[in-house]
Formats: C-alpha cells, structure tokens, sequence
C-alpha cells in the first residue's frame, strides 16, 4: 500500500520522536542510577572538617624576639600565612573549615592599651574568622567598650552562653549553627567564658554581670541540638576546666579552649571529646582534622604550627599592622631608663618565685605611700623586662594594666591570712603575691610564718600600713579580705606604670647592688 508524502513524512516525525524521547528517558536513566552511589556516598561516609585556632593574643600583633632564637617568632601577620595555607590544603582535600578565636584578644601591648580592640576586628575580619569567645581580658576596658568598640566591628559572632545581666538577659551570642556542605551533618558551637573573670577583673568592668556555671550551661545548651550535630564547646576556662567539662558533657565532640595559656601540640582525647589550645601570644596556629559521623568524631589528627622566624608574614596584614603602629604615640619609643637584670617574669612570678620585678612594684607602692608593706599579684605582670634600655612600650608591654595605688590599714594577722591564701593557689595563678618590707618564710607545716615587718618583729594584732593595686583593694583574686577588712583607705589614684616610670628616670640604672639597697632582692623576701 503506498502512503501519500504527508503520511511518510508524519510517520517519519512521529518515528524520530520517539528514538528521541527513547535516547533521551535512557540518559536519564543512567544519570539518576550513576548518581544513586554518590548521593549515598555523602548520607553514609563521615563528614569532613577541619578547624583552624588561636587563642590568648594578648594584641601580640606584631612578630617578637624569643631568648635564644635568631630572629622574630609569631603575629598575625604569620598566623594570616598559616591560615590560608591550611584552608587551602583542607579545600583540596574536601574538607569543610571553621577558624575559631579561644579568647583574650585584648591587654598585653600598647596597640591594646591604645586601641582597645579595634586593631585586633579588623585583622580577625580579613583573617575570616568564623566565631570568637568572650575571654575575661575582653573586660578589662569595660563593658562598653567590649560591646561598642570590639563587638560592634566584628563580621563573626562574639559568643558567650554563661554571661548575663542580673535581669536574666544574655547580651552575646550563645551558640552558632552551621551545616557542612553536602553532607547531613552540622554543627553547634558553644561559647564559655570563664566563671572567674569576676574575680580576676575590676568590679566596676563586669557591674551588672553574671557568669553562671559553664558545666551547667553547656548542658543546657546541647539540649534540643540535632543528634546530627557536631558540638563544639569553644571555652576561655583553662586546660583543667576543659577536662572537667569533657567529663561531665560527653556529647561534647571537640573542645577549642583557652585561657590557661597551654600548648597542646597534640589534642588531648578524655573519652570521646578531643580538646585543643594552641599556647599564646600568637604564638601558634592549631589545626585540627575531624571525621564525624551521626555527631561523633570517629576519626581525628592535630597539631599546632609554630610560627617561627621562617614563616613568611602576610604582606597585607603587616601592612595593616604598620599603619597602626605609626599611629601609636611616639613618646612610648622614649628611654625612661636602663637595667642590667632581666627583671620578671609573668611564669616566675604565677609560679609563687621570688623576682625582682614584683618586689621592685611593691616597693614603689610602698615608697610613695610611706607603706610598711607593698604587696602586688602576679597577674599584673604580663612580661618580663630584659636587660638594657628600657621603652615606655616596654614597660606597658611588662605592666598593661591601669591600676592604681590604694593604701590601707590592715592588721598583722590580715597580712598573714592573704600571704597564706597566696601559698596555698595552685602554681600558674595569677593571685600570688609578690611582697615589699617583710622578711617570711614556709615552716614543715606549710605556713606562712612572717618574722619582720620593716626593723621591728611581726605581730599578729599590730596594725600596718600597706599599699597595694585598687584590683587587689577592691577584693580582686579572690582577696575579700582587703576589701572587708582594710581600714583608712585612701586611693589617690596614681598609675602603677606611672610610679616605675619615675622609678626608672630617677635611678637610671637598677643593678644588683641597687635591688639589694632598696631590699628587693630575693633574699630580703625570705629566710
């Protein structure tokens, strides 16, 4: 039968159409199928991630000189080198990155005394950081500034979950949440601040403030979390506090703390929660590589990178830094005076060691007041001055504090009960006491035994004149005693830097033979 030209050519349409949507279902087909292992590939393998960390910077911005390395060590400018190195290896290795800040941006050098904060958000911002936790350092230039001058330039969280006004209002973040790209998993950070930064700040810095039980909070926080997840509790609670939080929050998977200043060159695991700290002063770069699969970590490596003088510094960075270095008062490069001891250090001085640093604080305070006795804590001194001329950007560096002197009466045994609280805080606290104008020492017993104060013999129930920093007055470490027991209080307000600045201008040179004359030797502190 012979078909008109019309019906061929509509047979011949209607013929490739269908070899067309034959060709065109069969691709589909194959894709969807060859898609299928992949797609399971994701749900099933554990999720990839890597996080990147500091902690502690202290506004240790620019590089510094170590004993007994040739030449400069650390500063943002390396951390910014080592940042983008590890980003792009874990991104060709297809791993997700989070870059966390463990507290403690502010109070160390001048950059911080001047700007408060400003130079360390901008330099966080260009280094993409993803969260930051509240340290208590963050306090010291009060809380407004914290909240308008350091939070407010911040392109990431600044997070807490422990700190709230007495009203009951949290006023940082508490948590962040985040997914990891193609895969289920997310993750949820939790931010601590330490529940001692009312102790260890001016009162004035946290009025209104309350910072509740981190163990508590984090258990509170991980409620309602997806079972998904993985938690990530980012802490300024020191190493101890980390091991009691993994303890008692096991859903915990990584802890990125802070606080105690501890190098963990490799993670700590306590059950299945891996913790890590990465020292101080910029110092360090951690990295630590996760698998997590249903939440949990089921595979993990770490280290920390050091930034040592062969690290190239990000020249965009150094520029910044630079820029405001320059800005920074000129009179701070000025020579106040010259020593031929290394004065300090902050770890001689936590450890409860006598140092002719301390003392020669102490006795500053003690001389201007016309005090029998000076007594200063350790965590004032953040530096040590080593031998030969000394800056004022030294010396802020050593001392970046803006106490002032308080004098006050206290009885004998007042000053025997703080000495005795000094020997019994663990080494590394901030709360040891450096002294001026008494002559102790530790019996078998482990008691603070004081035999002289001045040229006369100790007695418990004399009354003594002692000058002191208005944080130690106010009841700072822990020392309730100054501030409940301390009587005719005068607080004329003269800087501690102030006084060690004309300390130096008028001495000139502190020798030896100079630190044994004014009695601060390490002998003349105890027998």
């Amino acid at each position: 039968m012979m078909l008109s030209r019309s019906h061929r050519n509509a047979r011949s349409v209607s013929f490739r159409r269908s070899v067309f949507f034959s060709v065109f279902l069969a691709t589909y087909i194959f894709l969807f199928i060859a898609c299928i292992p992949q797609a399971f590939s994701w749900a099933g393998e554990p999720a990839k991630l890597t996080i990147l960390y500091i902690n502690d910077p202290h506004a240790h911005y620019l590089p510094y000189q170590e004993t007994g390395i040739s030449g400069l060590t650390g500063g943002f400018a390396k951390v910014a080198t080592v940042i983008e190195q590890e980003r792009t290896r874990a991104r060709s290795e297809g791993r997700f990155t989070l870059t966390l800040m463990g507290g403690d941006l502010l109070l160390g050098t001048p950059f911080s005394t001047t700007f408060k904060g400003e130079l360390g958000a901008i330099l966080m911002n260009h280094l993409k950081f993803t969260a930051m936790v509240v340290g208590n350092h963050e306090f010291e230039y009060g809380l407004n500034n914290l909240l308008s001058n350091l939070r407010a330039r911040l392109d990431f969280p600044l997070l807490s979950a422990n700190v709230q006004t007495k009203r009951g209002d949290y006023i940082f973040d508490r948590t962040l949440q985040g997914r990891i790209p193609n895969y289920k998993t997310g993750f949820t950070i939790i931010g601590l601040t330490t529940q001692q930064t009312a102790k260890i700040t001016l009162p004035e810095n946290v009025q209104g403030l309350v910072f509740k039980d981190p163990i508590n909070t984090a258990k509170e926080c991980i409620q309602g979390v997806p079972s998904n997840d993985l938690v990530i509790a980012l802490t300024h609670l020191g190493v101890d506090e980390d091991r009691k939080l993994a303890e008692a929050c096991p859903r915990i998977g990584v802890i990125i703390g802070g606080h105690s200043h501890t190098a963990l060159f490799k993670p700590l695991k306590v059950h299945n929660t891996i913790i890590c700290q990465a020292g101080c002063y910029s110092r360090y770069v951690g990295e630590l590589n996760v698998d997590v699969e249903r939440g949990k970590v089921v595979n993990y490596d770490g280290k920390l990178v050091s930034l040592e003088p062969d690290v190239k510094e990000d020249p965009g960075v150094s520029a910044t830094i630079c820029k405001f270095k320059e800005r920074l008062d000129p009179r701070l490069n000025a020579v106040i005076g010259r020593t031929e001891v290394a004065l300090g250090s902050s770890h001689r001085s936590r450890s409860g060691q006598a140092t002719a640093l301390g003392p020669l604080i102490a006795y500053a305070m003690a001389t201007n007041q016309e005090a029998q006795v000076g007594l200063v804590n350790a965590g004032t001194i953040r530096d040590s001055l080593p031998t030969g001329d000394v800056t004022l950007a030294d010396l802020y560096t050593a001392l970046p504090f803006t106490d002032t002197v308080v004098r006050m009466d206290l009885t004998g045994k007042d000053i025997r009960n703080a000495l005795q609280r000094s020997l019994q805080l663990p080494d590394g606290s901030g709360g040891k006491l450096q002294t001026f104008g008494l002559v102790k020492c530790v019996n078998s017993a482990h008691e603070v035994i004081i035999s002289k104060i001045g040229d006369r013999d100790f007695a418990p129930d004399a009354i003594y004149t002692v000058a002191m920093s208005n944080f130690l007055a106010t009841g700072g470490d822990g020392y309730s005693v100054f501030k409940e027991n301390g009587r005719n209080i005068q607080t004329p307000g003269v800087l501690i830097t102030e006084l060690i600045t004309n300390l130096f201008k008028e001495k000139k040179v502190i020798t030896k033979s100079l630190l044994k004359k004014l009695n601060v030797s390490s002998l003349n502190q105890s027998r």
